[in-house]
């Protein structure tokens, strides 16, 4: 579900992190909860994707050797070497803020945790490749309920063919609650994936994403969502 965006310079945020075509929240509440998922075609704009980019690729560079390449977590921290102030910088934002708390039902928003995950190329010859560029099984993110849920921002283009490993939602399902799950390992991180009976029937109703680098998903934890295998020869982040 691709909701509208309207243009009221008004409302546009202070910082400048998003596009000037401003998200009007109140409509897209009731879009959120009846599909469990929104997609932004525009988010950020293309000076603020650029700077994020270059943010991630330096981040990766200068990582510790211990830290793995493909998943890097709590990046927003105040405790990490280096905290990534653009990320806390587009979370802040007042468009978003607006829309979060929206989505939350009115609830102030606070940002819980900031990750860069890097879905790696498959058949790449470094050890480290494979790890992160498997497929991800369909799951349900934490136990917060109803009062979380997730901002995915692509710093790539995301094939909606899948090929470069991109998300991938199933519709209205969250209704259903959680559903059962067993443990699995999948690139190199522990899921609860959702037991195959439970799918039944709803695979076929998969929304693949299709971005480009700065659009935006947000789901909540109750969506089942995965993302396939990077066949596409080029890590994406």
């Amino acid at each position: 579900f691709s909701p509208p965006m309207t243009s009221d310079r008004s409302a546009r945020p202070v910082n400048s992190a998003f596009s000037r075509r401003t998200l009007d929240a109140a409509p897209l509440a009731s879009a959120f909860e009846r599909e469990g998922y929104l997609l932004f075609p525009r988010l950020l704009t293309r000076r603020a994707t650029a700077q994020a980019q270059r943010a991630a690729s330096r981040l990766l560079r200068r990582r510790h050797a211990s830290v793995p390449s493909g998943w890097l977590l709590g990046l927003h921290q105040r405790n990490q070497p280096e905290p990534q102030r653009w990320v806390e910088r587009i979370a802040a934002d007042p468009a978003v803020a607006r829309l979060v708390r929206a989505l939350l039902g009115g609830s102030r928003p606070v940002l819980v945790s900031s990750q860069l995950f890097v879905k790696r190329a498959a058949g790449r010859a470094d050890d480290e490749a494979a790890p992160s560029s498997g497929e991800v099984p369909w799951h349900q993110d934490g136990a917060a309920g109803g009062y979380s849920l997730a901002i995915w921002l692509p710093l790539d283009a995301i094939d909606p063919t899948g090929h470069n490993g991109g998300l991938a939602v199933l519709p209205r399902l969250h209704a259903s609650g959680r559903l059962p799950s067993e443990p699995c390992e999948a690139n190199a991180a522990s899921f609860d994936r959702i037991q195959p009976e439970a799918l039944a029937g709803h695979e076929a109703t998969a929304v693949r994403y299709a971005l480009a680098a700065g659009g935006a998903g947000l789901h909540g934890p109750l969506t089942p969502h995965s993302s396939p295998p990077n066949a596409s020869g080029a890590d994406r982040r």
